[in-house]
């Protein structure tokens, strides 16, 4: 890889974390305003999806090379399931808890399912960085289920973990499938798109209660989180591997944890920096930065 294509690919990942970070915050916003988690994902993936429409009449829904088991792993899993965990998930739990248990999580089950299926190895300090990820994330939802069990905030964090899972599944399968990022974002976003489209249609919408500038906002960031940060996660996964890009993923709860601390007014708890200061020393570790050569799963 030249130094060029370096720099784009580690750009890209960046933005993409800076949108996720506020993706977080305004699906929070969203739920809070009594959206259901239909209507989020129909907000997320349908400007998206209409950007896409020129590359989807050129490839259509299913382009070549892709199989059903692309789509129904990359749009099923990817696009439309784990839209419904997260927004459900934030019914109970705050912004911060989202990043911590979404993104966070992510190379965690990224490895688990990378080796489970395909025996690639990792060296012993990302282990240890997937290892301080999983601690970071899990001791703050200890914490919290122990000392705050009342809130309900533990049905939230179960939702968002599934969410990762499926997360991660999609990441690792778009990596094996050799699918460019085109082809990912249309199965991602094409299929979500239609199957919030009749999930509106069968069980209804509360969309027209927003008023006209939150519902603004809200279609402006989903074509921000569905159009643009698709491609550029799917340009870092396969320019640095799914398991770089899905370790540098985890910085994402900063940028939620500040975004709902600003925008919501969200407290962030000490335990919880905590937390996050974890994840992060071991998101330096499982990217593979701090060795000369990283595996590329």
């Amino acid at each position: 890889m030249t130094l060029r294509q370096s720099l784009l690919a580690w750009g890209a990942l960046v933005l993409t974390i800076l949108i996720w970070g506020s993706y977080l915050v305004s699906t929070r916003a969203a739920m809070t305003q009594n959206l259901g988690a239909f209507d989020v994902g129909f907000l997320r993936s349908f400007p998206a999806a209409v950007a896409m429409l020129p590359f989807i009449l050129k490839r259509g829904l299913k382009p070549k090379g892709a199989s059903w088991i692309d789509v129904a792993i990359i749009g099923g899993l990817g696009g439309t399931l784990f839209t419904i965990l997260l927004a459900s998930g934030f019914r109970f739990a705050p912004a911060v808890d989202g990043g911590l248990f979404t993104p966070s999580m992510l190379p965690v089950f990224v490895a688990i399912i990378t080796i489970c299926f395909f025996g690639s190895s990792y060296r012993a300090l990302q282990f240890l960085g997937i290892a301080l990820v999983l601690i970071g994330a899990l001791a703050v939802g200890g914490y919290e289920a122990i000392s705050n069990a009342q809130s309900g905030a533990w049905r939230g964090h179960l939702l968002f973990l599934t969410a990762s899972c499926c997360w991660a599944t999609y990441t690792v399968r778009f990596n094996w499938a050799a699918l460019d990022p085109v082809d990912g974002a249309i199965l991602l976003l094409g299929w979500s798109a239609i199957a919030f489209a009749i999930c509106l249609l069968v069980f209804g919408t509360t969309l027209t209660s927003l008023s006209a500038p939150i519902l603004t906002v809200q279609l402006f960031q989903g074509f921000m989180a569905g159009f643009v940060a698709n491609f550029t996660y799917l340009y870092a996964i396969r320019a640095l591997g799914s398991a770089i890009a899905a370790a540098a993923a985890a910085l994402v709860p900063t940028v939620g944890a500040i975004g709902g601390w600003i925008f919501l007014d969200e407290p962030i708890t000490t335990a919880k920096w905590i937390g996050i200061g974890i994840v992060a020393v071991g998101v330096a570790l499982a990217s593979g930065a701090l060795l000369r050569k990283t595996a590329k799963p």
